[in-house]
């Protein structure tokens, strides 16, 4: 692994103040002690300044820095004594790392790679003063030399003798010699890199001691990836590849015991650095590199000369100081331009001084590598020039130009200096873009907003605790949450922005809606999830590096709670109920209800009349079940569900007084949805007919996209023109009123832009589904021009699409055209108001019982024992007595906890059951799955209720219990 492949860099800028200001405090002992020659006690204090440094830059891993600090420490403290014999460099080489060290750290801090190779000059400046030996590149490489080999490395044999050994070794060396000369004299000819290969293959066979085998495998898997060509051997590789002759030799003469006392490591080490920075994916360089956990450097010109940068003195202080020099002196220029244009009558001579002043500006621009800004100095220098020379007039205009262009400079000063080391933008130079500190300015605002909307909602959630779990507190939270979530995908920050949308849904969902209270386990994972988005965006606003880190916690949160990734379900249930918001509220029609007469057992409704009638539509009598037999089910404790209410609307007879007009025998159903036009005089039809040319051109076009995405889908060139023809139709369809089209293109456009993103692949799911989606706009034509209408199921693409887009695999598969027989359409008022009494009656009845399981457990084991199940697969039972028996073991052990006394139902029964049910509805067995239904049924009830299970209903659930493990045993026997 090598230094800094992954440190936190955050540790750095809690202890940077600390680290600059003992440097500081270094450099001012050290130069005291040179200027008076005498004072030991100053050179004592800056060796303890270092010391504290190295050891600091330690704790935080900045292992490349903290060698510089050591060799810094070492100097000093030689500088004490007599052994340094050029006082002056190694005064000048001290004082240069106290200075640029706090330099190579700014750069860290703020988000840049460590690269600690730029540090080598500075190291060996230090012990060359020291009279120490030079380090090689290697020596800021880290690897872990006590990783196994891999098993083509084949395996060790039986140690040899000294003398065997010795025999076999000889012959090499000398093979091994004869070989190595030429290859040095740079005779780059391949047969000399394979005797060298299979020299050290063979040698690699006769050694038992694992740093050795090590070092000769490596050489080896070296030596034939440059005789193949993979890559060419600079000098400093080749020097360590001779260092090979002498390890056989100390092999021949001394055996393996002088490996196994003095492994040969550092040579290892240095190949495997070579391995590191080897620029080829060469199989036998990957194998070495995958062997030892190696990555190769990745390090390209620009982050190299960015860091050699660092160490230039360009520093943050200097540059601030720097840019404040010229803005002073550009202020100036600017005054005396002003001066002589106010003064009447000055001499053009008198602006000479003024072109020098900005020479002076241009030359400190040039040497702090701004470009730019420096030629256009240089440009009114000399229109100054020209201006001063008499060469131009020194009118008003031409002043007023000069003026502004040194009003640019000064302006953009900020953000040219910001930039400077960083890497060049991907557009060319003529691309115009925000200035940095504008745009800055601008994000600043907007992150300063999302902050503010988190603190909001995260007070919303203290006060949910505070109130006692009063939901209410938690109404806005959803709104807040979207809004801060569509910042951040305004900054491009997509993975916060969906973690912020699921964290947004379960409120909604679990919260808001459903009114949950959650555990103790859920509120932790719950404040995992809110500290650390909280935590993420104070980052963002402070610009602080390694954020992605932060959102790791959020989504172990949002997995643990269940909402990551968000279920679909749950992205239907906002979508359909934002859908119901949106949609407009229907006038309510005056209704005279004329007398009704009580019949048993039916109430007859004997006319309803509605200001159609005075349309001449024939008044309509209507007979419904008696909904005096209901009222007396609920006085007597049994209760009204939605579905038995929806029974009594769907058994409503209708008959005419009148004979209905004659319709067809049979009709195609339709989509009852108008995607037509809406209704608009401010839309001119004029307009309306453009939209259609567009709609026409944009079909065609999508049908050439979609013929060639669909054969190759990974193509995003083509998917970005395809995902805009939905874009479009979009955007239009709603400015024009088709607003069915437009809602329709959203949702596709919604799951493309996921593909794009990347957060979900184009799978055949979705390829189908945008062929589907191409296939309706015919039918939208149509409807918008009155000639038809959509027969599609709009509705249902559009879930499918919302689906995929949440990350689901999904196919939509089209409904059959459903033949019923024609009816008459009426509005029965008085069945609906009179069934919307008997719910909200019913919504005080205590919750039903389930039917008791007694009657249908012996029938579900009657119908498994007698083979009814045989052929079911042996794989899939398997897997459903694996999925089973888990859930099983959570329905017991509620049941078991149960028996002093009745305990509250909890979520994890729900999904037991549920799954369950599940598991063996896939399974075909209905008998069981009879007996799991109206269990869940119940159990969900006393969650809604909030109520705890009768002793019957203990009692009925201890028997489902007993019913799954009997069917289960009943299902794993030998069929006949």
């Amino acid at each position: 692994m090598r230094l800094q492949q992954d440190s936190n860099f955050t540790t750095l800028s809690w202890v940077k103040p600390e680290l600059d200001e003992t440097l500081r405090l270094a450099r001012h002992a050290l130069e005291t002690y040179v200027e008076s020659g005498t004072e030991r006690g100053q050179m004592q204090t800056c060796v303890a300044q270092l010391h504290q440094v190295q050891g600091v830059l330690r704790m935080v891993e900045l292992y490349g820095a903290a060698m510089v600090a050591e060799e810094m420490e070492q100097l000093a403290t030689a500088l004490l004594g007599t052994s340094v014999a050029n006082r002056e460099e190694a005064y000048g080489a001290l004082m240069r790392s106290i200075m640029q060290l706090p330099d190579y750290l700014e750069r860290l801090q703020s988000g840049h790679k460590d690269i600690p190779m730029v540090l080598l000059p500075l190291l060996n400046d230090l012990r060359g003063a020291r009279g120490e030996k030079v380090v090689p590149e290697s020596v800021l490489f880290s690897v872990d030399l006590t990783r196994p080999m891999p098993a083509s490395a084949g395996t060790s044999r039986t140690a040899l003798d000294n003398e065997l050994l010795r025999a076999n070794l000889e012959p090499l060396h000398a093979i091994f010699q004869n070989a190595l000369l030429p290859w040095l004299r740079d005779e780059q000819r391949p047969e000399h890199m394979e005797v060298l290969a299979d020299v050290c293959s063979r040698v690699l066979g006769f050694l038992t001691v694992e740093p050795a085998r090590k070092l000769f495998w490596v050489s080896s898997q070296i030596l034939e990836a440059l005789r193949s060509g993979a890559f060419a051997a600079n000098k400093p590789l080749k020097q360590a590849l001779a260092r090979l002759e002498q390890e056989i030799k100390r092999l021949s003469n001394d055996g393996e015991v002088a490996f196994a006392a003095a492994p040969p490591t550092e040579l290892t080490k240095q190949l495997l650095y070579y391995v590191a920075n080897a620029p080829t994916d060469d199989a036998r360089i990957v194998e070495i590199r995958e062997a030892f956990g190696l990555a190769r450097e990745q390090h390209n010109e620009s982050e190299l000369a960015h860091a050699r940068g660092s160490l230039t003195g360009h520093n943050r202080e200097l540059l601030d100081t720097v840019s404040a020099g010229i803005k002073e002196d550009l202020l100036r220029v600017k005054e005396a331009l002003d001066m002589h244009l106010r003064t009447s009558g000055a001499s053009a001579a008198e602006l000479a001084p003024q072109a020098e002043a900005l020479g002076a500006i241009a030359d400190t621009l040039g040497m702090l590598g701004l470009g730019v800004p420096r030629r256009v100095v240089q440009d009114q220098r000399s229109a100054i020039q020209s201006l001063s020379s008499g060469q131009t007039v020194a009118d008003e205009s031409a002043l007023l130009d000069i003026a502004g262009a040194l009003l640019y400079v000064e302006a953009s000063l900020d953000d040219q200096v910001a930039r400077l080391g960083q890497p060049a933008e991907e557009h060319g130079q003529d691309t115009a873009a925000m200035p940095l500190r504008e745009s800055q300015q601008a994000l600043d605002a907007l992150i300063k907003e999302s902050v503010a909307n988190f603190v909001q909602a995260r007070q919303c959630f203290v006060a949910f605790i505070e109130a006692g779990w009063d939901h209410a507190q938690l109404h806005d939270v959803p709104r807040l949450l979207d809004e801060v979530s569509g910042a951040m995908h305004l900054l491009e920050q997509l993975r916060a922005a969906r973690q912020l949308h699921a964290l947004s849904v379960f409120t909604q969902i679990e919260l808001v809606q459903l009114q949950r209270v959650p555990d103790a386990q859920q509120m932790d994972r719950l404040a995992d999830a809110l500290a650390s988005l909280e935590y993420y965006l104070e980052a963002l606003r402070d610009r602080r590096p390694q954020r992605d880190r932060i959102l790791e916690l959020a989504e172990h949160g949002l997995v643990a709670l269940g909402y990551w990734p968000v279920p679909a379900t749950a992205e239907q249930t906002i979508a359909e109920a934002a859908r119901r918001k949106a949609e407009p509220v229907p006038p309510k029609r005056p209704v005279e209800v004329i007398p009704v007469v009580a019949t048993a057992p039916s109430i007859e409704v004997v006319s309803v009349e509605t200001d159609a009638v005075e349309a001449g539509t024939p008044a309509v009598d209507v007979v419904v079940p008696a909904i005096e037999t209901v009222a007396s089910q609920v006085a007597e404790g049994v209760e009204v569900t939605a579905d038995a209410t929806a029974e009594i609307l769907a058994a409503a007879s209708v008959s005419t007084t009148e004979a209905a007009p004659a319709l067809a025998p049979a009709v195609v159903m339709v989509s009852a949805i108008n995607y037509g036009f809406a209704e608009n005089a401010e839309i001119d039809d004029d307009i309306r007919e453009v939209f259609i040319e567009e709609l026409d051109e944009e079909t065609d076009n999508l049908n050439q996209l979609y013929a060639e995405w669909s054969a190759a889908p990974g193509e995003t060139d083509v998917l970005r023109p395809l995902r805009r023809v939905f874009h479009t139709l979009k955007g239009s369809g709603r400015l024009v009123g088709a607003l069915g089209l437009g809602e329709f293109s959203w949702h596709i456009e919604s799951m493309l832009n996921r593909v794009l993103d990347g957060s979900r692949p184009a799978s055949p799911a979705v390829i189908t589904l945008v062929g589907q989606a191409a296939e309706t706009l015919p039918g939208f034509r149509a409807a918008l021009m009155g000639s038809g209408q959509v027969t599609a199921d709009i509705e249902g693409l559009t879930e499918i699409a919302d689906r995929l887009a949440a990350g689901e695999e999904v196919f939509f598969v089209p409904k059959s055209a459903e033949l019923v027989e024609p009816i008459a359409v009426v509005e029965p008022v008085a069945v609906v108001e009179a069934a919307a009494e008997v719910a909200e009656v019913a919504g005080a009845v205590p919750v039903e019982e389930p039917a008791p399981v007694e009657a249908a457990l012996p029938e579900a084991a009657e119908a498994v024992t007698e083979g009814d199940y045989a052929n079911i697969d042996p794989v899939l039972l398997e897997i459903l007595r694996a999925e089973v028996e888990a859930h099983l073991q959570t329905i017991q052990s509620w049941s078991s906890a149960n028996t002093p006394s009745p305990q509250p139902v909890t979520d994890a029964l729900l999904r037991a059951v549920h799954t369950v049910s599940g598991a063996f509805a896939m399974t075909e067995v209905p008998h069981i799955t009879d007996v799991l239904s109206p269990t869940e049924g119940y159990i969900r009830r006393l969650l809604a209720h909030r109520e705890l299970p009768s002793a019957a209903g203990v009692a009925l659930i201890a028997d489902v219990a007993h019913a799954i493990d009997h069917v289960l045993a009943a299902l794993q026997q030998p069929q006949p």
